[in-house]
């Protein structure tokens, strides 16, 4: 799986990813994402804001 942060929202499926998010792609996602200028992979700084915020979002981490 590829990390990737979403430029624009991105329907997939059922799901809805909103911009400038983090999230998990197949290789082939994340080639075609990357063809349709809708998301480019993801920087560590990136990857460990979105795993805070979501810690945050699950309760498993104090807020600041």
């Amino acid at each position: 799986m590829a990390k990737l942060f979403s430029k624009n929202k991105i329907l997939r499926g059922e799901e809805v990813i909103p911009a400038r998010t983090v999230f998990d792609a197949t290789p082939s996602e994340a080639k075609q994402f990357d063809a349709l200028k809708s998301a480019r992979p993801a920087t560590a700084d990136e990857i460990k804001a979105h795993a805070a915020a979501q810690a945050k979002a699950d309760g498993k981490a104090f807020a600041d």
